[in-house]
């Protein structure tokens, strides 16, 4: 175990935590930097003897809920640079305390990789847009009464020079 890497993590983790509070605390992964920033505190201040049980903690539980909450940041593609920094942290912690081999024994053990806890968040119900419902002739006939066929309106463009240059393609 590494107490510079884990102070270096540490302050990272804090510095990102007091630039994006306003904005992020009502994410729902907000509450996972704040708990890997809070176990990096305590992490700094703790002898090798208990750092050894914080570890199967990081590692079977901590570490895979934080990566799933911050690849969905990286996934959001508005805060994919938070996103990536906040999972380089977390790679960064996991190798400074040795979690990342119980990650790496754990799967050994199973026979399968280690996957990250499956989120029970509702989705929502799938709608189709493909096929649009058919308007009945009535209501049609309503919707035109009264008013007359619409015509397109047409705009003439000047020509420039890319226009010339591509006219050839279509």
């Amino acid at each position: 175990m590494d107490h510079q890497e884990i102070s270096a993590v540490h302050s990272v983790l804090h510095l990102i935590y007091h630039r994006n509070k306003n904005q992020h605390q009502r994410a729902k992964w907000w509450k996972w930097l704040s708990t890997l920033k809070r176990t990096t505190s305590d992490l700094e201040s703790l002898d090798l003897a208990a750092v050894e049980r914080y570890q199967q903690h990081l590692a079977m539980h901590l570490i895979p809920r934080c990566y799933l909450a911050f690849s969905t940041v990286v996934a959001e593609n508005q805060f994919a640079t938070l996103g990536i920094a906040l999972l380089a942290a977390l790679a960064r912690l996991a190798k400074a305390t040795g979690a990342d081999r119980k990650l790496k024994s754990r799967s050994r053990l199973t026979g399968k990789k280690v996957a990250a806890p499956t989120s029970v968040e509702d989705r929502g119900e799938r709608i189709r847009r493909d096929v649009l419902p058919e308007p009945s002739q009535a209501s049609a006939e309503r919707s035109l009464k009264g008013k007359k066929p619409a015509k397109p309106k047409t705009t003439k463009r000047k020509k420039n020079a890319i226009d010339d240059l591509f006219s050839g393609l279509f």
